[in-house]
């Protein structure tokens, strides 16, 4: 006890926030490292998240979890310190490298396509380092944070060349150059489809975008991944919607519904991708994380979904409201068999 009471507040804070630098842990967890008590703990957790520099990430009566703000994890998660130090480090080699060679640092986005590329390079010996599917596409565990103390990892000389090549490749590229070379990949057919067909289609309306954008939906309910269980009856719940929204026979209404289909399929664009991102994850937390991992993934992913369904109610309120008689399905060769192929899939499950 004696030498719980020797540290000034300043250590206690310090001591906390070096105890979280490595991902979120319970309060008994960061209690038993320090050598603190319950009580001081608490006391210091509440005036570091007051401040900012912390959250809670889990609070229940079994469990009370804190992370540091700026966690470089992607939403916290509970990597080990060595998933974590690495990716964040070659992240950093790739960063300085690229400054070197063309005297800029590039968009976070790229720096990560560039990553991914460089593990699954044959023989970089970087297949330790996680790849993720996310929002855009692929990505690491980890985010760039120029400002994280984080030392650039040491490339070997066939790493150096492969970068290199990569750097010039992607260099003053812009995004989609990026994503299109990587949706061409096992694994990532969910995004091609919606890269290619429904995010283009959704650009501005016209009769022809309405038609694209409805059927690159069907398609994507026909190749949806079965491990993404948590959101599949959202996006259902969707197909549904834009199978009546856009093909309302009046225009003026067809366009209300294609850009009120155009702003919900982002919204569940983004609670796929984010359980997506969760269900690759998974993969690479240790046993007695795992609980911790469930927590904060359900915590996250039941708050998108509760929020999305109250809107995906609305709209359903209102599809469900409109007379059949304004409703007119497109009869060309495609759409007929879409539909067709779209019945069968519902028809089999």
């Amino acid at each position: 006890m004696a030498d719980k009471i020797k540290k000034n507040p300043e250590e206690i804070r310090t001591e906390i926030l070096n105890q979280l630098k490595n991902g979120p842990k319970t309060i008994a967890e960061i209690g038993e490292a320090i050598n603190s008590n319950w009580l001081t703990i608490e006391k210091f957790l509440k005036e570091l998240k007051d401040e900012g520099k912390i959250t809670e990430v889990v609070s229940s009566p079994k469990m009370r979890v804190y992370r540091r703000t700026d966690d470089i994890a992607f939403y916290g998660l509970p990597f080990s310190e060595e998933i974590r130090n690495k990716s964040c480090s070659l992240l950093f080699a790739i960063a300085n490298k690229w400054k070197v060679e063309k005297g800029i640092i590039p968009a976070r986005t790229t720096l990560q396509k560039v990553a991914v590329e460089l593990v699954e390079t044959p023989g970089s010996n970087l297949s330790d380092i996680p790849v993720l599917r996310f929002h855009y596409g692929q990505t690491l565990a980890v985010m760039y944070n120029p400002l994280s103390e984080c030392a650039p990892l040491k490339l070997d000389n066939n790493q150096q060349k492969s970068l290199s090549k990569l750097i010039s490749e992607y260099d003053r590229k812009l995004s989609a150059y990026a994503k299109s070379k990587q949706y061409k990949k096992n694994g990532m057919e969910l995004y091609k489809e919606k890269e290619d067909n429904i995010s283009k289609s959704f650009l501005y309306f016209n009769d022809e975008n309405v038609q694209k954008a409805e059927q690159g939906i069907l398609r994507l309910s026909m190749i949806y991944p079965v491990e993404l269980k948590k959101s599949f009856q959202l996006f259902d719940r969707l197909v549904y919607c834009s199978t009546n929204l856009l093909n309302l026979k009046n225009k003026e209404d067809r366009q209300q519904g294609f850009n009120k289909m155009r702003e919900m399929f982002s919204l569940v664009w983004d609670a796929i991708t984010t359980e997506y991102f969760f269900y690759d994850a998974e993969k690479h937390i240790r046993p007695e994380k795992k609980e911790l991992f469930c927590q904060i993934r359900d915590n996250i992913l039941n708050f998108k979904l509760a929020s999305l369904i109250s809107l995906m109610e609305d709209l359903e309120s209102e599809v469900n409201s409109i007379n059949p008689e304004e409703i007119e399905m497109p009869s060309d060769k495609e759409s007929l068999e879409m539909r067709e192929l779209f019945t069968e899939g519902i028809e089999g499950e």
